[in-house]
């Protein structure tokens, strides 16, 4: 009986080893297991990312109207503010002009005063002509700059 026993605790604990033991169809199963599972997830999950594509499209598509938005309206206050500059520098512009046109006919009239007597006239006139001119012009030239809007 004793090598009765021994035979039987010694098959009995060759059974339960290999019970424990995975064999090679139980890892194929397990993979193919896995896989549906990986798949039926997928699918599941495919809803969500669509929706979240969706979203980051629409959400691009904002922050590319808001991107244009402000840069129009930058681009807008550069332009104001550029006009402002440009009619501000012309109207200085300006009065340096009308301060050299008024000094040149003060030294135009001091130089006719030194003529005879008989072409004093036609000289203050010829001075007269050509600060009308200078003035004309110098008005003109702001005039166009101050007819841009703003």
């Amino acid at each position: 009986m004793n090598n009765t026993s021994k035979i039987l605790v010694i098959g009995s604990a060759l059974a339960l080893s290999a019970c424990g033991r995975p064999t090679q169809s139980d890892v194929n199963q397990a993979a193919r297991n896995r896989a549906t599972d990986v798949a039926k997830a997928s699918q599941a999950a495919q809803p969500a990312v669509d929706a979240a594509n969706r979203n980051l499209v629409t959400a691009q598509q904002n922050a590319n109207i808001k991107i244009a938005n402000a840069t129009a309206a930058a681009d807008h206050s550069i332009n104001k503010a550029t006009v402002i500059q440009a009619k501000a520098q012309a109207k200085a512009d300006y009065n340096v002009a009308i301060a050299r046109i008024e000094g040149n006919l003060k030294v135009a009239q001091e130089k006719c005063a030194m003529q005879p007597a008989d072409a004093q006239t036609a000289c203050e006139q010829n001075a007269q002509a050509i600060h009308d001119q200078d003035v004309s012009a110098a008005v003109a030239r702001l005039d166009a700059v101050n007819q841009q809007p703003d």
